[in-house]
C-alpha cells in the first residue's frame, strides 16, 4: 500500500494538470509595495501552467514562464504559489522551496556569466522559502524584451495528504524609460551544479564555514546583493580579498517565530529555511576591477547536523561610472540601505528543529516515527550493499559495526538520494539514478535515521552502528 501511495504521489508531482499556456499578463498600477518602485510604473502579473502535487510529494519541474509584452527594464520582481482562485498558498501547506528564473535572450543561447561553459542560461532572479523580492536602486534595471526566452526550474514540497493544484504566479515591474542596466552574477559556494548542496556534519564545533573565490569577468559596481541559505545558517558573507579581505555585504537570515505554523508541520520532513534574508542595495555601489576576485562564505551552526545546505550570493552589477578613475578598494558607498525581515518577531539564531522519519499509513496520512521498519539485518563484515529500487531501500533496518562502509546502488531511472534526518553525523548523497552509487563509512556509533529527501514520507531506512568494529573475514575461520 505504501508503495502504491508513492507511485501516485510521483505521478501527480511530475505531471502538470493540463499543459495549458501561461495565463495572459494582468497589468497592475501602482506596483506592490514590496517592489519599492516608482508608483507611476506598471507591474505585470503572470502565471505558469497549472500543476498538481500529490500527498507529501516533492515536485521538480520546469514552469512555463515568459517576459511581459513590454520592452524596458525589470526594477522589481517576486513570485509565489497560488491556488486556482488566485489565493496565495501558505508555505506550511505547499512550499515553494526553490525557484530560478533564467534568460536565454532572443535566441535562447545567452550563457550564464559565471558558468559560460555550461548549458545554464543567465540566472537573473531566484527565490526560495524566504520569498524575498528583487528590488534595485532607483535608476537601475535588468533589461528585458518580449522576445527573450525565459525558463524557471522549480522545486515544490507538499506537506499534507491529498493533492494540491497550484500555479506559479510572478509579478514583474517594468520601467520603459532609459535606466542603467545591471548584470546578474550568481556566486555559489558550490558553483555551476544542478544541486549545489553539501552537508554540515554537526560535530559539536561552534561554526562550519564553506567559501569560494570568483574571478569577475568584467569590471563593475555592485549595486544590489541578495542571498540564499538553508536551515541552520548563521550568515552569508561577500568579501573582497584584495582589499584586506574586507566584508562588502553580510546577508543575514531571519527565522520565523517559534509559533510559526511551519514549525508545527507533522511530520516535518526537512529543516525549514530562513523565512527571510536581508537585501542590500546602493546607487553608488562597490566598484571592482576586471579579473578581481570576490569571495563568498556561508557560515552554519555546527553543533548539530544540517543536511543539503546551500550558500549563494545574488549580485546585480552596473557598469563602471563614465570617467571614474580606476581606484583600487574604493570606499564603502554612503548611500547603502539594508532591508531586513518584514514579519513580526524574527529570530536571528537558527532554531533547533527535531526531524524524524515518516511513514504513510493505509489511510494515506503520514505519521512521524523513529523506528525502523522490518526485521534487523545484521552485517558482520566490513561492508554492506543496499539497492534503492522501486521507491524502497532493500534493507530498511540495518545493523553494522563501527567503521563499516555502506554502499547504496541506484539502478532505477527515477532520482533518489540518501539523506540523514537525525543521527550522530550529518551526510547526504547527491540525487542519483541509472546505476549511480554512493558510499558512506560510519566512524561514529549510534542510530542514523535516513530517508530519500525527494520521497521522504515513502522511503526511509535506519542504520544502527555498533560500538564494536566489524569482524575480519579470518575471524570466522576455525582455529587449529
Amino acid at each position: 500500500m505504501v508503495r502504491l501511495f508513492a507511485v501516485v504521489a510521483l505521478l501527480l508531482a511530475l505531471a502538470p494538470a493540463a499543459q495549458a499556456a501561461s495565463a495572459a499578463s494582468v497589468p497592475v498600477t501602482p506596483p506592490p509595495p514590496e517592489h519599492r518602485a516608482d508608483p507611476s510604473l506598471t507591474t505585470y502579473v503572470q502565471r505558469s501552467q497549472p500543476f498538481k502535487i500529490g500527498p507529501y510529494a516533492t515536485l521538480k519541474a520546469s514552469a512555463k514562464v515568459q517576459p511581459p509584452e513590454l520592452s524596458g527594464a525589470i526594477v522589481g520582481m517576486d513570485a509565489r504559489l497560488v491556488d486556482p482562485d488566485g489565493k496565495v498558498i501558505p508555505q506550511h501547506v505547499t512550499m515553494l522551496h526553490h525557484l530560478v528564473f533564467t534568460n536565454g535572450g532572443p535566441d535562447g543561447g545567452k550563457p550564464d556569466p559565471m558558468c559560460p561553459k555550461k548549458t545554464t542560461r543567465e540566472r537573473f532572479f531566484g527565490v526560495s522559502e524566504e520569498l524575498r523580492p528583487l528590488t534595485l536602486p532607483p535608476g537601475y534595471g535588468y533589461p528585458t524584451a518580449p522576445a527573450d526566452r525565459w525558463s524557471a526550474p522549480i522545486m515544490v514540497m507538499h506537506h499534507r495528504g491529498g493533492t494540491q493544484e497550484f500555479f506559479l504566479e510572478y509579478r514583474v515591474t517594468i520601467d520603459p524609460r532609459p535606466v542603467t542596466p545591471v548584470k546578474p552574477y550568481w556566486l555559489s559556494a558550490i558553483p555551476c551544479a544542478p544541486d549545489p548542496q553539501w552537508t554540515v556534519p554537526g560535530r559539536g564545533s561552534k561554526e562550519h564555514r564553506r567559501s569560494r573565490l570568483f574571478a569577475m569577468p568584467e569590471a563593475g559596481r555592485i549595486v544590489a546583493v541578495g542571498g540564499h541559505l538553508h536551515g541552520g545558517a548563521n550568515e552569508l558573507i561577500l568579501s573582497q580579498p584584495a582589499c584586506r579581505h574586507r566584508t562588502l555585504v553580510t546577508s543575514k537570515p531571519f527565522y520565523g517565530p517559534a509559533d510559526d505554523k511551519l514549525y508545527a508541520v507533522k511530520p516535518l520532513l526537512h529543516e525549514p529555511d530562513p523565512k527571510a534574508i536581508s537585501w542590500w542595495q546602493s546607487p553608488a555601489g562597490y566598484a571592482f576591477r576586471k579579473g578581481e576576485q570576490l569571495k563568498v562564505t556561508a557560515a552554519y551552526d555546527n553543533t548539530r547536523p544540517h543536511t543539503r545546505v546551500m550558500g549563494i550570493s545574488h549580485l546585480y552589477v552596473a557598469p563602471p561610472l563614465p570617467g571614474a578613475p580606476d581606484v583600487r578598494c574604493s570606499p564603502a558607498p554612503p548611500d547603502a540601505i539594508e532591508l531586513g525581515a518584514e514579519f513580526e518577531r524574527p529570530r536571528s539564531v537558527p532554531p533547533k528543529v527535531g526531524l524524524t522519519l515518516a511513514r504513510v499509513g493505509k489511510d494515506g496520512l503520514a505519521r512521524s516515527t523513529t523506528r525502523a521498519e522490518g526485521t534487523a539485518r545484521e552485517v558482520e563484515g566490513p561492508a554492506a550493499t543496499i539497492t534503492v529500487r522501486d521507491f524502497s531501500f532493500s534493507s530498511t533496518n540495518l545493523v553494522v559495526g563501527l567503521g563499516a562502509t555502506v554502499r547504496w546502488r541506484f539502478p532505477d531511472d527515477e532520482q533518489h538520494d540518501v539523506t540523514l534526518a537525525d543521527g550522530p553525523v550529518g551526510f547526504a548523497s547527491p540525487w542519483l539514478r541509472g546505476g549511480d552509487r554512493y558510499g558512506k563509512r560510519f566512524t561514529e556509533p549510534g542510530r542514523y535515521l535516513l530517508m530519500c529527501s525527494l520521497h521522504s514520507a515513502y522511503m526511509s531506512q535506519v542504520v544502527t552502528v555498533r560500538r564494536q568494529p566489524p569482524r575480519r573475514p579470518d575471524e570466522d575461520r576455525p582455529r587449529r
